[in-house]
């Protein structure tokens, strides 16, 4: 009877081991596709199970199988000219694969004195995820570096949670004659801010962003940046990315680089010096530029354009210079910050000489050269007014001309709104201290930045009796042009219905032009050698 037992007991054993699969237990089928980026299958990519040590290629399909195998385990991907990857197995696996970038390649393998061509056409770049997610290129300690593009050459970063270009402790690193920034295809990052000027109150414009925009977005309100995250707290919480981060490098040159920031930062400086930045093309940043404890920084001859601000500065020594702006498509002036103070002003033609007075000025930002017909025809076609006449000697950088005090006051008016900050016409003070060169200049001058006439000012005996485009002559020493000459330059303040001018114009001789010296005229007169520039708050 036990005999019995143990032989139906064998048989039933013998029946489990027969119709059961012998290593289904704790298994399971692995296959799928490997891909790139954009959805293209790829073949003779080499796939290998980390701790099984198995291995597969992809068919010309792409495809890849592993039959049965233990699950937890990790599978690491790996093709020529693209990321290795690594991904926990499972069924019906769907792999992609990032690019390597060969720009990238180029620079870690560069030696002293090394210059990388970028060919020509379009570069699409990711970060190397397996390294840093957060840079896409990067120049880590290196020396005598340049990166220069061919023809028409483009790096477009197809990520947008990483700097495209880090400068790490770097120094003599030229970067010249490409295009570079960011990539959505949903165009979202080529809107402008939104702007909630209209609400009465913060609260209520930060009600307003919070529902139309959500969380985590930027909106300005009266020229400042906000985000909808809390009404308590700056913009500072939501970091914005860079396209060119430049962090404790020295001797830095940008040349000829057209810059898409894509409502990031277009350039971004950090404990860095001797930063030299000319003719680039700088558009669409939520920031141009944020220098942040750097020295010695040039921002030259460049296009600054439709960026939510132009630059933070925090403990930084900056200059911009010649430069072009242009603000939700239209041309404004560029303004310098003068540092107020004293100047002491003492007549020695008097003997004895009395005792000096002093003027003096707060900070303040002046237009870098008079508005120009370019500048104020902007003006004209976005509030639909007639445009001044141009007397026949031409538009463009000349400075406007044939205008009153209203139509100067209602231009301020307008860039007011457009910049978010406060325009106005200067003081006959500010405008004076200016001229001088403030505390930089002082009172030794007859004209602004000389006392040769000619060499600072178009003027009665250069001008041919006509205006000239604004920023040709000499400037002061706070880089100023035409204070002296070209046009006389409304000042702000009616007493009386009377107007002061100053600055002296193309039909003046040294009489006019000299900084002391002021006219006074009819609030509604107007000329063909009467213009202005203004002051930014």
């Amino acid at each position: 009877m036990n005999m019995n037992k143990n032989i139906i007991s064998h048989l039933l054993l013998i029946s489990f081991f027969l119709y059961t699969p012998l290593f289904s237990v704790n298994t399971i089928k692995v296959s799928g596709i490997v891909q790139n980026v954009d959805g293209k299958l790829l073949p003779d990519a080499f796939l290998i199970l980390k701790n099984q040590k198995k291995s597969v290629m992809t068919n010309r399909f792409g495809e890849f199988d592993f039959n049965n195998v233990f699950p937890g385990d990790t599978v690491i991907v790996s093709l020529k000219s693209y990321q290795n990857k690594k991904i926990l197995v499972s069924s019906d696996m769907k792999v992609t694969l990032y690019p390597r970038s060969d720009i990238q390649d180029q620079i870690n393998s560069a030696r002293n004195g090394a210059t990388i061509i970028i060919p020509s056409g379009k570069h699409y770049i990711y970060p190397d995820f397996n390294i840093d997610s957060t840079v896409a290129l990067s120049i880590n300690y290196k020396t005598d570096i340049t990166i220069q593009g061919d023809i028409d050459s483009e790096i477009i970063l197809k990520w947008d949670k990483a700097d495209i270009l880090l400068i790490h402790e770097s120094n003599n690193i030229i970067l010249k004659n490409f295009k570079i920034g960011y990539y959505d295809s949903t165009k979202k990052i080529d809107n402008d801010i939104a702007v909630f000027d209209s609400a009465e109150t913060f609260k209520s414009a930060f009600a307003d962003a919070r529902s139309q925009l959500g969380r985590d977005a930027i909106f300005k309100y009266k020229g400042k940046l906000f985000h909808t995250n809390n009404s308590n707290e700056s913009t500072a919480k939501i970091t914005p990315r860079n396209v060119f981060n430049i962090f404790k490098s020295y001797d830095i040159f940008i040349d000829s680089v057209n810059i898409y920031g894509g409502n990031n930062i277009c350039v971004k400086t950090t404990e860095s010096k001797n930063i030299f930045i000319n003719n680039i093309t700088a558009r669409k940043g939520l920031y141009a530029f944020v220098f942040n404890k750097s020295f010695n920084t040039l921002v030259k001859k460049s296009l600054i354009s439709d960026n939510s601000e132009i630059n933070y500065n925090k403990a930084s020594e900056i200059e911009l210079k010649e430069n072009i702006i242009k603000i939700s498509g239209n041309y404004v002036p560029e303004f310098v910050n003068i540092k107020g103070g004293s100047i002491e002003m003492l007549d020695e033609n008097i003997i004895p000489p009395p005792e000096p007075t002093y003027l003096s000025a707060k900070d303040f930002n002046i237009s870098r050269t008079e508005v120009t017909f370019r500048q104020f025809d902007a003006f004209c076609n976005a509030t639909n007014r007639d445009m001044p006449d141009d007397s026949e000697w031409g538009r463009g950088d000349r400075p406007v001309i044939n205008i009153r005090y209203d139509d100067a006051i209602a231009y301020c008016s307008w860039l007011s709104n457009l910049l978010g900050k406060t325009v106005r016409l200067p003081t006959v003070d500010e405008w004076e201290y200016a001229s001088r060169g403030g505390i930089k200049g002082g009172d030794n001058k007859l004209y602004s930045g000389s006392n040769r006439l000619q060499e600072v000012s178009w003027c009665k005996y250069n001008s041919k009796d006509q205006t000239h485009p604004v920023g040709l002559k000499l400037a002061n020493e706070l880089g100023l042009y035409d204070m002296s000459g070209n046009v006389y330059e409304f000042c702000e303040g009616v007493i009386d219905s009377m107007i002061t001018l100053k600055g002296g114009s193309w039909a003046n001789s040294g009489v006019g032009c000299r900084l002391s010296d002021q006219v006074v005229s009819k609030v509604n007169f107007w000329d063909d050698n009467i213009g202005f520039r203004c002051v930014q708050e």
